[in-house]
């Protein structure tokens, strides 16, 4: 049966432990932990669970290797609180949990989230007089940097030192890379100087984490910095280090820097990735160079780099903006013959660029050929359609897809609803947008601060003053205020309305 087992042969595996039963022996515990071992081990967690749970029923006792097995295989595969009550059980029974057995159940629930449940456990087995140790402590505290509640995780830290345990590289780099998700940087530089006083040398990650930081709180001077603090320590900067100062660079409109980073990474021997091209072609764009970002593209391919969906995402998009439509449409279908197929998010970027330059039959034409395919579409798309339409006066034919969108299996969401409301009241047509507007909160989108200053910006442009009232009396209520030309409008309208005078001068919070 044990080769069976290792074999992840189980069928065979039965056959043996059934032929045992039948020939009335009653298997022992370590018969038992073959198979159960076995199932686990094969991912059939729950199925030995049901057979351990059986074989109590005819008087079996587990021991805590075989209790172990289960709660360490529930555990595995994402089954935190069964393996709790399971470990409840055992310890009903004649066996005791342990440090192990502790260490997997918190270490489960940290792991899915659920990190006060793992500090329960934590303080029954600190009540049991089990002492924790460093693996405890490390699962707590990379549960609660996950959840970003940086104090209790910090707590947990200084609990351990205080119990005389040393917190190792991966503990210290698992709090500063919490600091640094929320941006606290002064938070996280603390951590690090008490990581060198202690004797810890941080590593590339430490670094990187840091510099990534820096980068995007817009630190960049800070974030060389600490690549040169990081170069005098001895610890070698790899490509995702620099990628993380190019991409701080770049963000904060530091391109000539970038450039002189980027041709400085070869020079360092290091071989440039697809993601450093994209940062690169990304700050080429934003700052309009688009001659220097086609220069990298092609360097991508001649270096046998593969450009990737950021990559074509990116030029596309600044083609679009450039108003180059014909060679936007004719990247698009070069993607093939690069290898790379356009991702949903490709389209989007061609379905928005078609619709905002005129193009609509032609986004049609691609939206119908996404529909035959195997990709899900998204609200997004049908959003950007029909705002185009809209724009291209084709009212009748935004308001039959908008209606189709249910149809699809897609939930309308408060984006979709505004583009119809902004197209209707455009089209003067405010009473049909206020009928909308309680449409969609009957099915339960609730409208923001667009969807009121759309409409009752439209209501007042048809000279519909007493409801436009009541939405600004609701606004006011949701407490959400009157854009600029809401403001304006009111006002100008003010000098020749009575009512409108009235109403306004009674709703001041509004503006």
């Amino acid at each position: 049966m044990n080769s069976c087992c290792q074999l992840k042969q189980m069928s065979s595996g039965f056959c043996v432990f059934g032929e045992i039963i039948k020939r009335g022996f009653e298997p022992d515990l370590v018969t038992v932990s073959i198979l159960l071992k076995g199932m686990c081990a094969d991912g059939k967690v729950l199925d030995a669970v049901q057979v351990f749970d059986k074989m109590c029923e005819r008087g079996f006792q587990g021991d805590g290797v075989i209790y172990g097995i289960l709660i360490n295989g529930l555990c595995s595969f994402g089954h935190p609180g069964m393996a709790l009550e399971l470990h409840r059980k055992m310890e009903n029974s004649n066996c005791q949990g342990t440090l192990l057995t502790f260490s997997m159940v918190i270490d489960a629930f940290c792991k899915d989230g659920m990190v006060d449940e793992a500090a329960s456990v934590f303080s029954e087995m600190v009540l049991k007089q089990i002492s924790p140790d460093a693996v405890v402590y490390g699962s707590l505290i990379h549960g609660f940097c996950r959840l970003g509640r940086l104090k209790e995780a910090v707590n947990v830290f200084d609990e351990m030192v205080s119990r005389g345990l040393t917190p190792d590289l991966i503990m210290y780099n698992t709090l500063i890379h919490g600091f640094c998700q929320v941006g606290m940087w002064g938070e996280a530089v603390k951590i690090f100087n008490r990581m060198v006083e202690n004797g810890i040398s941080p590593d590339v990650v430490t670094f990187t984490t840091l510099i990534d930081s820096l980068g995007k709180e817009g630190k960049t001077g800070e974030a060389q910095r600490i690549l040169d603090l990081m170069i005098r320590r001895g610890a070698k900067p790899d490509i995702r280090t620099y990628n993380s100062l190019l991409s701080g660079l770049c963000s904060n409109g530091h391109l000539d820097e970038a450039t002189k980073l980027f041709g400085l990474i070869v020079d360092q021997g290091l071989k440039l990735d697809a993601f450093s091209y994209n940062i690169m072609i990304s700050g080429y764009c934003k700052s309009w160079k688009m001659d220097e970002a086609f220069e990298l593209f092609q360097k991508m391919h001649d270096n046998g780099i593969k450009p990737t969906i950021v990559t074509y995402n990116t030029l596309i998009g600044m083609l679009f903006q450039e108003g180059q439509v014909s060679t936007a449409e004719k990247m698009f279908n070069e993607m093939h013959v690069y290898g790379q197929s356009p991702a949903l998010s490709t389209y989007t970027v061609m379905l928005d660029g078609l619709c905002k330059h005129g193009h609509i039959e032609e986004a049609l034409d691609l939206f119908h050929s996404l529909e035959s395919t195997n990709k899900k579409l998204s609200i997004e798309h049908f959003s950007i359609l029909i705002d185009g339409m809209w724009r291209a006066g084709k009212s009748e034919e935004a308001r039959k897809m908008f209606t189709e969108i249910s149809e699809k299996g897609l939930s309308l969401d408060v984006v979709t609803y505004n583009i119809m409301l902004s197209g209707l009241c455009k089209q003067s047509m405010s009473l049909e947008a206020n009928k909308l507007l309680m449409e969609m909160e009957e099915k339960g989108c609730i409208p923001d601060s667009i969807s009121f200053n759309t409409l009752i910006h439209g209501l007042l442009r048809e000279k519909e003053v007493e409801k436009a009232m009541n939405r600004l009396e609701e606004m006011r209520r949701r407490n959400f205020s009157a854009d600029e030309g809401v403001t304006s409008l009111l006002l100008r309208l003010a000098m020749k309305d009575e009512q409108c005078r009235a109403a306004l001068e009674s709703l001041p919070e509004v503006i």
